[in-house]
């Protein structure tokens, strides 16, 4: 899981992660900007979001957004792990893929 602090803004830095589907050794996509937010007190079930930028969302065959009912797993750049769900996938005005992730 995180390494969530008391202190919110430590929590929100960016980063690079990569995203693996269940039992694969390749990731499916690999997200150039990641931004780990805690939710407020309404968010009790699951609190912790992922928002990513990509300048690319799928990186090997597979189309992440075919997956997107199924777990994943998120590996940051500083070890960090969790299974995550794509919840929101859109383009920003750069054409950067940009979207959600639930813990």
């Amino acid at each position: 899981m995180w390494r969530n602090s008391a202190n919110p803004e430590e929590n929100e830095h960016a980063m690079k992660a990569m995203l693996y589907l269940s039992g694969k050794e390749e990731p499916v996509a690999v997200f150039d900007e990641v931004t780990i937010v805690t939710m407020n007190d309404n968010h009790k079930v699951s609190p912790a979001r992922i928002s990513y930028k990509s300048k690319q969302l799928s990186s090997g065959k597979a189309m992440v957004e075919l997956y997107r009912h199924e777990k994943m797993r998120l590996q940051l750049e500083d070890g960090q792990e969790a299974e995550v769900l794509l919840t929101h996938s859109s383009l920003d005005m750069e054409g950067n893929a940009v979207g959600v992730l639930r813990v």
